[in-house]
């Protein structure tokens, strides 16, 4: 077993900001729609909350979407602590959307 501390691993990782996710996602989503990203640690960037749209998540069961967010984020994925995801279809977007916060929406 391998302990590695805080400190230690974030020397490893650079600092993630709702910018460069958004960035990062909007370049290796191939036809994202919409890609909201909410910074909820309180601009430290080790928590964050996602709102991705797009048709490649169409007929992808929800665990598999994450899996597939999760996989194009690893390098990312070092330095976050806390990753919340809503993963929608087109479809699934026009539904959700209406209960969403107006702010996130603009």
């Amino acid at each position: 077993i391998r302990v590695t501390s805080m400190s230690a691993r974030s020397k490893d990782s650079k600092k993630v900001t709702k910018e460069s996710l958004s960035k990062v996602l909007s370049e290796r989503i191939k036809g994202l729609e919409q890609c909201i990203v909410v910074d909820t640690s309180g601009g430290c960037g080790s928590a964050f909350e996602l709102y991705l749209v797009t048709k490649a998540f169409d007929g992808v069961a929800l665990l598999e979407r994450h899996r597939m967010v999760q996989g194009l984020l690893k390098e990312e994925m070092k330095a976050i602590h806390a990753l919340s995801m809503k993963t929608w279809t087109p479809a699934q977007w026009v539904k959700k959307k209406e209960k969403l916060p107006k702010e996130l929406l603009k």
